[in-house]
C-alpha cells in the first residue's frame, strides 16, 4: 500500500507549529566516549520572515549570529506530524557524516548532533533548549554520558541516544534519539539509512 506524503504546506507546519519562536539552551561537546569537552549557552530564534523560514542561533557567549534560511524544509529534512525532526545527507557511503535529531514537548527540547566516522561515531553535541522562563537546567559539569553500549549513550536520566558503531560497507545504519521528559512520556526519532546508504522514509 502506498503511503502518501505529506505536502510542504504540511511539512512547514509540522516544523513550525512547535518549534517556531524563541529558545535558550546549552551546547554539550562531548568526545566518542561521551565525556565533555567544552559547553556553551546560545539562543535560537525560528521565525517566518518574507515567506521564508528563518533560523538564527546566537553563541551568546560571543555574540557570534549563525543564521540558516530556506523557502520550504529541504528535502532531506524528516519531519513528523509532531514536530520531531532530523537533519543529514540523502545518502552516506564510507566516509564521515554528519547526523542531527531533535525532540519537542511543548516547551523544552532536546537536540543531538552526531559525527560519524567510516566506522565509528566520533563526537556528539548534546543540545538542552527550552523556552524562555522556563527552568530546565543541562546536566551538572563536566558532562560524562552513561555508556549502555557500542555506540549508545545517556547523557542525563530518561535521554538516551544510539547510533552504528563498528560499520562497514553496506550495512544499514541508524541513529536514535529517545526522551522521557516526563513520567509516562516516551518520545523518539531514528533516522535510517538502508544498505544501499540511501535514507530511508520516517517511520510512522
Amino acid at each position: 500500500m502506498l503511503v502518501s506524503q505529506p505536502s510542504p504546506q504540511q511539512r512547514r507546519q509540522w516544523l513550525l507549529g512547535p518549534n517556531a519562536g524563541a529558545w535558550h539552551g546549552s551546547f554539550i561537546r562531548c568526545g566518542a566516549d561521551g565525556v565533555e569537552q567544552e559547553r556553551f549557552p546560545t539562543q535560537l530564534a525560528v521565525q517566518e520572515q518574507n515567506g521564508e523560514i528563518d533560523a538564527s542561533l546566537t553563541y551568546v557567549h560571543t555574540g557570534q549570529v549563525r543564521s540558516m534560511r530556506f523557502a520550504e524544509p529541504p528535502p532531506e529534512m524528516q519531519i513528523s506530524p509532531a514536530g520531531h525532526w532530523s537533519l543529514g545527507p540523502d545518502r552516506i557511503g564510507p566516509w564521515p557524516f554528519f547526523a542531527e535529531l531533535c525532540l519537542v514537548h511543548g516547551d523544552r527540547r532536546r537536540r543531538v548532533v552526531l559525527r560519524h566516522g567510516s566506522e565509528h561515531p566520533e563526537s556528539l553535541v548534546v543540545v538542552v533548549e527550552a523556552r524562555p522562563g522556563v527552568e530546565d537546567p543541562a546536566p551538572a559539569a563536566p558532562l560524562a554520558a552513561a555508556r549502555l553500549g557500542p555506540g549508545r549513550w545517556s547523557p542525563e536520566p530518561g535521554l538516551e541516544i544510539e547510533t552504528a558503531s563498528g560499520r562497514s560497507l553496506g550495512d544499514p545504519v541508524g541513529t536514535c534519539l529517545r526522551w522521557s521528559p516526563e513520567p509516562g512520556v516516551v518520545l523518539e526519532i531514528c533516522r535510517r539509512y538502508g544498505a544501499s546508504g540511501l535514507l530511508e522514509p520516517l517511520a510512522p
